[in-house]
């Protein structure tokens, strides 16, 4: 969930101040993530009583201490204000999720394309989701529709393990099977290909194509995740189109859906492509 962060700063800081703010924060299961800029440092811990006092769901305030960033796109955080923890829990469409934000990487703002995601699966369909981490897309697949099977497969082994207690919370999805391991390592060793491939890591899917598409059935869809400035979207249709070329495949159809906005005209984009 994504807040105002300015409503809440009314009386706390001058205006100024208050112009320096980034003007929206999110909220994961009952933490508020802030940025504070530099020049606010002095501030943050007025910021983050007046987030605390906002909402009464929100138990802790902690602020990015950093950039997204390692093998995994992890992120420290540092706590503010309230309880002094950084484990929570998030309902998603009904969906149970625990997680530590800090140790494992995971999108609040991209629960609507998960959803988006799982109206698209077609009865008994088998479904492959890549870096699946904490198990979001599976379980909300496996609750929104009649697949057969969905399959995800993480190499972080704290996202690996709160996604294996997800599975445990969500005791009605029984169709969903977690591996830990490096996709590359992994495909390799399944028994079939899929009718859908989900591939929701938008800073370095393409290196993965190659691998992907021979786990995809022919005739079948994958979701290929990128981020984009508005007039290159073709650019990642690209990717797409030139690692089929390198495995004899082809790129029958496609669509490209903005599901995110990452920065000054730089948008989170899904490549919706079916795949000969």
């Amino acid at each position: 969930m994504a807040m105002r962060l300015k409503d809440n700063m009314s009386g706390v800081l001058t205006a100024e101040q208050q112009q320096a703010l980034v003007g929206s924060y999110d909220v994961v299961g009952d933490i508020a993530i802030i940025i504070i800029p530099e020049s606010l440092v002095p501030c943050e811990k007025l910021i983050a009583d007046a987030v605390l006092a906002s909402n009464v769901h929100i138990k802790v305030v902690a602020k990015r201490g950093g950039m997204y960033g390692g093998e995994f796109r992890t992120i420290p955080l540092v706590i503010l204000a309230g309880e002094k923890r950084k484990e929570t829990g998030v309902r998603e469409f009904g969906i149970r999720l625990r997680l530590n934000p800090e140790r494992i990487y995971f999108s609040i703002r991209s629960g609507y394309e998960r959803r988006r995601i799982a109206s698209l699966v077609t009865p008994n369909e088998s479904v492959l989701v890549l870096f699946s981490g904490v198990a979001p897309y599976p379980l909300i697949i496996s609750r929104f529709s009649s697949a057969r099977v969905i399959i995800g497969i993480e190499k972080n082994p704290e996202a690996h393990a709160y996604a294996l207690e997800n599975l445990q919370l969500n005791k009605k999805q029984k169709n969903v099977i977690l591996y830990l391991g490096d996709v590359r390592v992994v495909i390799p060793t399944l028994s079939e290909n899929f009718d859908r491939v989900v591939m929701p890591l938008p800073t370095m899917a393409e290196t993965f194509l190659s691998d992907t598409l021979r786990a995809l059935k022919p005739g079948g869809y994958l979701h290929f995740y990128d981020l984009q400035q508005p007039d290159c979207f073709a650019d990642s249709v690209a990717k797409i189109t030139a690692a089929c070329d390198a495995s004899n495949r082809r790129v029958e159809s496609f669509s490209i859906y903005k599901c995110g906005h990452c920065g000054p005209r730089t948008y989170r984009i899904c490549i919706d492509a079916r795949i000969h």
